[in-house]
This record gives C-alpha cells, sequence and structure tokens, in this order.
C-alpha cells in the first residue's frame, strides 16, 4: 500500500479494508454500515451495484491510496483490473466507528490505451459510431468508429436547438430574459410537464432545463417559438452532411405519439410522405398528438421505430456542430453545457471545461463532450450506439467512455 502523507485513524484503515473486502463479494454489509446506511442502500442493492462495477471494471485488488478528511472520513482510491475507483466513506464519530457513507464518484484509467478502448466500444452488439476530434488544429481525429454514419442521437438534438438559441442572443433578436408560455407539454425526463399550462418561462430557464436534465417539455416549448425555419438554418450551418434528415424539426411529443399505436395511420402517412410533405402531415395532425394518447410502456421496453421516428445525425455531424459551439457560444451557453457533466464529477475534475449533452431511450446511446485541457487544447467527442433489436447496457458503455474521457486528459 502507498504511504500517507496524513496520518490514518485506526478505525479509517479498518473500515477502508472493510469496503475492499466487500468489493471482493464477502458479505458483511450488517456488520459495517449502520442502520440508516442499510436503510437507504440495502445490502441486496450494494451487492448488487458492486457484481456491476465488478463486471464493468474487473475484479477489485488491493486499496491503492487513503486520504484521511478527518479521523472518520477519507477519500479511497482502490484499484481494480481495469481502472481505479475513487470511493469517499464516512464513518460514525463514536464506536463502533461503522459506515454512516458511501458514495464512487469515479473511475480513472488504469493500463489502458485509447485504441484498446475504442475497440471495447467497437465490439459492442449493434451499431457503433465514434469521433474524437481535437478542435482549433488542422489534425486528423484522434480515432474514429464509422464517422459518417446515420444514427439515432435521441436528447443529442437538443444542442441544435441551443445553438439556434445562442445565435439568436449574440445577434440580439432574443434575450435570455424573454418569457414564453410553457408547452405544448411533453413527458418526462423532466420536471416542467408538471407545471401550469402556459405558465411564464425564461428563455434561460427553459435551456437550462432542456441541457442539464433533458426536459421535454421545455424542448417542445423552445422549438415552438424558434420554428422550423430557423431550426433548419442552424442544422445547415453548423454542417449537418444531410440536413433532411433534422427536417422537420420533431418536438419530443411529436416524435412519442407517433410511435403509439393508436397514431397508426398518422405514423404511416408520415413516414410515405417526402421531406416537405412531412410538415403538413404534422400541422394536420398536430392537434391529435397529445401527450394523453401516450403509452409510456412503449418508450421504455425495446426499442421502437428508432430508424424512423427519431433525429438523426452522424458521428462527424455532431463533431462539426460541439466545433461550432466551442467557436461560437457565449459564455452564458459555456455555463449552461456545463452543469451536468454526464459522467463522474471526478473525470470532469480534471479538465479546464467539460461541456457535455447526451441522449437514450431503448435502443439509442449518445455521449457527446466538448472539453479543454488543462494545457489549453480543446476535443470534441461524440460517441454512439444504436441497436433496434435490444436495450443497451448504459453503464457499460458509461464505463468505457469514462475510460476514454480519463485517458483523453492525460494527453
Amino acid at each position: 500500500m502507498a504511504q500517507q502523507a496524513a496520518a490514518i485513524s485506526p478505525q479509517i484503515q479498518q473500515r477502508a479494508d472493510d469496503v475492499l473486502r466487500m468489493l471482493k463479494g464477502e458479505q458483511i454489509e450488517q456488520e459495517v454500515f449502520d442502520e440508516n446506511f442499510r436503510n437507504a442502500v440495502p445490502p441486496a442493492q450494494f451487492r448488487a451495484i458492486s457484481a456491476q462495477v465488478k463486471a464493468q471494471q474487473g475484479e477489485p485488488l488491493a486499496i491503492d491510496t487513503i486520504s484521511p478528511r478527518n479521523a472518520n472520513s477519507a477519500t479511497l482510491k482502490i484499484r481494480y483490473e481495469k481502472s481505479i475507483a475513487t470511493i469517499n466513506i464516512d464513518l460514525q464519530r463514536s464506536q463502533p466507528y461503522l459506515i454512516s457513507g458511501l458514495m464512487i464518484t469515479g473511475f480513472e484509467a488504469n493500463g489502458d490505451s485509447i485504441a484498446q478502448v475504442v475497440a471495447a466500444i467497437d465490439a459492442l452488439p449493434g451499431r457503433q459510431g465514434l469521433v474524437i476530434q481535437p478542435l482549433e488544429t488542422n489534425a486528423p481525429p484522434i480515432a474514429a468508429i464509422d464517422p459518417d454514419g446515420r444514427f439515432a442521437i435521441a436528447s443529442t438534438f437538443k444542442l441544435y436547438i441551443l445553438a439556434e438559441l445562442d445565435r439568436s442572443i449574440r445577434m440580439r433578436d432574443r434575450s435570455w430574459a424573454d418569457i414564453l408560455p410553457l408547452g405544448p407539454k411533453s413527458h418526462p425526463s423532466g420536471i416542467s410537464q408538471n407545471w401550469p399550462d402556459g405558465a411564464p418561462v425564461s428563455v434561460h430557464t427553459l435551456a437550462t432545463l432542456m441541457i442539464s436534465i433533458s426536459d421535454n417539455t421545455a424542448t417542445d416549448t423552445l422549438i415552438k417559438a424558434i420554428g422550423q425555419k430557423r431550426l433548419a438554418d442552424i442544422v445547415r450551418s453548423t454542417g449537418h452532411s444531410d440536413p433532411d434528415q433534422l427536417y422537420p424539426f420533431l418536438m419530443t411529443r411529436q416524435a412519442s405519439t407517433l410511435k403509439m399505436p393508436v397514431h397508426k395511420d398518422k405514423r404511416k402517412k408520415y413516414l410515405a410522405a417526402d421531406t416537405p410533405g412531412r410538415l403538413d402531415v404534422l400541422k394536420q395532425y398536430d392537434d391529435a398528438l397529445t401527450i394523453d394518447t401516450l403509452d409510456a410502456r412503449v418508450l421504455t421496453g425495446k426499442p421502437n421505430y428508432i430508424n424512423e421516428l427519431e433525429w438523426f445525425a452522424s458521428p462527424t455531424d455532431i463533431v462539426r456542430l460541439l466545433d461550432y459551439l466551442e467557436r461560437n457560444a457565449s459564455e452564458e451557453t459555456r455555463k449552461i453545457l456545463a452543469i451536468n457533466p454526464g459522467i463522474g464529477p471526478q473525470a470532469a475534475s480534471k479538465w479546464d471545461f467539460f461541456g457535455y449533452k447526451g441522449g437514450s431511450e431503448p435502443g439509442v446511446l449518445s455521449y457527446n463532450f466538448i472539453l479543454k485541457s488543462r494545457s489549453g487544447q480543446g476535443y470534441a467527442v461524440s460517441i454512439h450506439w444504436n441497436d433496434d433489436e435490444r436495450s443497451l447496457d448504459e453503464g457499460k458503455l458509461l464505463g468505457l467512455t469514462t475510460r476514454l474521457i480519463n485517458l483523453l486528459s492525460e494527453i
């Protein structure tokens, strides 16, 4: 075990050893966790989480370091076969010093290479797309998988809305303080679907909800206010290779309700129409595509029309969009992009700037980053995974993505 500069209390040393034992599979939770923690995270749940981490990171091997915050709390670095986990623990203040809090905050790469992680992503079932591109340089991509392939991107499309908002505010056509009536209502994710119909909400609040928690009602409110022409313009100007793939720019409510069995005839007409005709179909049937016709079970089971009723782009298209945002976005827009890092805070803390937007639904995962290293080098990273036959293991791709971002920070 590595030597520590700060003194480690006996109770911290003991409980650190206990944590490693539990991660290795010893069932000693009743002896190690206090009652409140066991109520919040029952032993069976803790074991399931430990097994999931082990499946992603390999076997837990040893404690690398113990960094005490005080006599009864510390940060542990625990080495797995594929990574190093950062784990915060807190103990009771008196004997028997049971663990009252435990949180895994992130994973660092351990002996990986970018090529190895990219190969592991490429080996996943279904289809994968990836581009890691240095910004502000003519350098070629660091890595790529099917960079020009057509992928469903789920909520990643919301970056186009943010780009247009940012443009319009920089051109003084809009202001962050502008007020819009909330609606039309869509389904979660998000919180604003539970707010009063037509509630007055600022553009800044709507954009923040859309990017940080992927709020669908906030998103649809902005789509309605911006309009199809402006959205089509920003898709073209940010370099999408086939802008018709995002025209018309579907609201989340429209995309979801068109998948419902009750709207089978409307769906057939929409999919059979040419690009301009699809906008006419939406206008004709929009009043019927209401949230009360949505059966959430259709959206949470197997993949459903992910090759037909979605938002589509290639990894290269999204890298061009990220590059546009890096070159043009206002400081306020950058702050919004940095609210939710998408992966563990430990990985995000290694970067001078860490902007993120992802997307997910059954059969679709998309992770996208604008990064700036401590040395000032920028990167755009776009990772996509589609499978129209089965739901995806989000934890597996998230673990691989975290390792990839950690390795990129070391270049």
